[in-house]
């Protein structure tokens, strides 16, 4: 990991170890963020309103890390398993 032609805060090149881990087999669609949106009373993201991005199918657009964080949160608690966004590594 790292890259010894990038940023100073990439170096040194090393080598790193990561657990075994599950991905989503699919994105998060606009359809699935719907339900969040109303349980935790949040502002819907950027492009909610944009014809070319809120077919109920499509992956939802427009937000931030932050937010993806707290949709994790929440699918977690919902589901009763754990859900996160992957590490830099992973």
């Amino acid at each position: 990991m790292g890259s010894n032609v990038g940023q100073d805060n990439e170096q040194p090149v090393h080598r790193v170890w990561v657990d075994n881990f599950l991905f989503a087999a699919c994105q998060v669609t606009n359809a699935d963020c719907i339900r969040f949106l109303r349980d935790t009373k949040s502002l819907p993201p950027a492009f909610w309103n944009d014809p070319n991005f809120n077919h109920p199918e499509q992956p939802v657009v427009g937000i931030s890390w932050f937010e993806a964080v707290r949709y994790c949160e929440w699918l977690s608690a919902e589901t009763r398993r754990r859900f996160r966004l992957p590490t830099e590594a992973e």
